[in-house]
């Protein structure tokens, strides 16, 4: 409990400006830069995970590990959980999408991961220390992987719910499956590497890139006019959310690896 009331509470404070100015609720003339104020925002999850972590454990402490545990194979896990995002969200609406005798995705569409800021630093880095490095284990010592991984998803779209009033995210409907189906994908690279937090950062990472490349991707290609975009990414991302939990039986890349909670 003291995670989320400071998680969202920090991040919604910060968030004020933004809320209360022209671009939200036009109660202010303050009109603030959306880039900053958002990345701002994304420190709330960062530094409840670290109190939170102290006042479970007694001591100041990281909430999981950072780096993947020291085998091989965790650090090749690192892969496929932003290959499967990409996959989901740009590879396959690309190829409905797209008119026949064009399906071949041009190699310009991967430039936009060039974008460092604010694509890791305006977000996935802060916020994942809260949302898989504090609260999916903890979670998930309790009620399974699955069920842990969809309920963080319900409340990492419901801390978003304020910028909504920006135009920036939404509509919640969308927002909220969305979000859940991206959950399942950073849960897999939480638990495939081991309990790290690099992982879910690299998920989260490459999410915030993918409409820039599916857009780059697009560039000069005939498209099919009766096919939404918006409504296949949605399809696409749902469907191999749930492949992912399929082909895993629900662990989502669990495998040796227990992560123990010392209270």
């Amino acid at each position: 409990m003291l995670f989320l009331v400071l998680a969202y509470g920090i991040a919604w404070i910060l968030w004020l400006p933004l809320i209360l100015g022209p671009q939200g609720l036009h109660l202010t003339k303050y009109d603030a830069s959306l880039p900053f104020w958002v990345s701002l925002g994304t420190i709330g999850p960062l530094i409840a995970s670290f109190f939170a972590t102290r006042f479970e454990k007694g001591r100041w402490a990281m909430p999981s590990r950072f780096l993947p545990i020291m085998q091989l194979r965790s650090w090749f896990n690192l892969v496929p959980g932003p290959a499967i995002t990409t996959f989901a969200f740009v590879i396959l609406p690309y190829m409905y999408c797209v008119a026949p005798g064009h399906k071949l995705i041009p190699l310009r569409f991967l430039a936009p991961l060039l974008a460092i800021w604010p694509n890791i630093f305006g977000g996935p880095l802060e916020e994942e220390f809260g949302w898989r490095g504090f609260l999916l284990p903890r979670l998930s010592a309790r009620i399974g992987n699955i069920w842990a991984t969809l309920l963080v998803g319900v409340l990492w779209a419901t801390w978003h719910l304020p910028l909504m009033l920006t135009h920036a995210w939404g509509p919640f409907w969308y927002f909220l499956p969305m979000v859940m189906a991206l959950a399942v994908f950073a849960s897999l690279s939480y638990y495939a590497t081991g309990g790290s937090i690099l992982g879910p950062i690299l998920v989260h990472y490459v999410f915030n890139t993918c409409s820039t490349m599916l857009n780059t991707a697009f560039l000069g290609q005939p498209r099919y006019r009766h096919r939404d975009v918006n409504e296949t990414i949605l399809v696409c991302m749902i469907g191999i959310a749930l492949l992912t939990i399929a082909a895993t039986r629900g662990k989502l890349g669990q495998s040796r690896f227990d992560q123990t909670i010392t209270p």
